[in-house]
């Protein structure tokens, strides 16, 4: 029986295609309004987990109270088709204290992929977002069972690393949390 060789995995290579991330815009409510009616946002729970039947001016006007008081950070994540950047998906956060002048990390609150983000689509968007934030201030996930997966994939690239698992923060079902490397982390 052959050994499957242990894949080699490059921060440099994996990032070699044209990603970038932004601040969500009032133009992305679009792309959002898309995931919204394919019932990819019930994780933001609210009416955005009910059927979706809101019209586009009242789905507007519930993302944005949506944005405004319970998220701290929104960005976009963008991949390159042919000559411009589309968003493939979306990250939202909020501080680990309601004083951000006391907070001292950001939890990931929800990611949400859009239709037509593909594979690696998301691996290239999520590890560019990650790697470039974990810069500015570190992050926290606490990843689903069918999350987890993708987590270890960003954590093979050395820009986060699993700290452990929570049992308690969805309705105990266990959760693995990650958190973005610091810069200066080696090992």
């Amino acid at each position: 029986m052959q050994r499957q060789a242990k894949p080699n995995w490059r921060l440099k290579k994996t990032l070699a295609r044209p990603v970038d991330f932004r601040l969500l815009e009032r133009e992305d409510v679009r792309y959002l309004w898309v995931a919204y009616k394919k019932g990819l946002l019930a994780d933001l729970g609210g009416p955005f987990s009910d059927p979706p039947n809101m019209t586009p001016d009242e789905f507007k006007v519930e993302f944005e109270v949506l944005i405004t008081t319970m998220y701290h950070g929104a960005w976009a994540m963008l991949a390159k088709t042919g000559n411009e950047y589309k968003p493939v998906g979306a990250v939202f956060g909020f501080w680990s204290h309601p004083e951000p002048k006391y907070a001292t990390f950001m939890n990931v609150a929800n990611m949400v992929w859009f239709p037509w983000a593909t594979a690696r689509n998301r691996i290239e968007s999520a590890l560019n977002f990650f790697n470039t934030i974990r810069m500015q201030f570190p992050m926290v996930e606490y990843a689903r069972e069918k999350d987890k997966r993708f987590f270890e994939v960003l954590a093979r690239h050395g820009v986060m690393r699993r700290i452990g698992t929570s049992y308690n923060v969805y309705c105990g079902a266990p959760a693995a949390v990650f958190e973005t490397r610091s810069p200066e982390t080696r090992s």
